[in-house]
């Protein structure tokens, strides 16, 4: 039975190999290199909104660049306050010694009347 059933397996192997050499065998697809696909074209309305957030990051920046000069002018302000505050308080130390002078002269003046 051994040798019936070793019989019985060669026998299908060679099938299989005659049948499996027989028949065409499709070679595998080849990648083809195909383009890049192009993008959809743009509705109007996505170029407008585009345009329009284009013309709204000018405007941000525009206004960042007028904050900033803000800024140094603010603090030109500052520095130009503290400065007439200053030339203030030198004035009013002036008018007093201004007046301590007046008061001198008039004690001189009038000492050179009693005499």
């Amino acid at each position: 039975m051994k040798k019936r059933w070793v019989k019985f397996l060669g026998i299908v192997s060679a099938g299989l190999l005659a049948f499996g050499c027989s028949c065409p065998i499709e070679a595998p697809e080849k990648a083809v290199a195909q383009p890049a696909p192009q993008p959809p074209a743009c509705p109007e309305c996505v170029k407008k909104v585009e345009d329009e957030l284009k013309a709204l990051k000018l405007q941000v920046e525009s206004l960042k660049s007028q904050v900033d000069n803000l800024k140094v002018d603010t603090a030109e302000a500052k520095q130009a306050s503290q400065k007439a505050i200053e030339a203030a308080n030198k004035a009013e130390e002036a008018a007093q010694k201004a007046e301590a002078a007046a008061k001198k002269c008039e004690r001189v003046f009038e000492k050179g009347l009693k005499k």
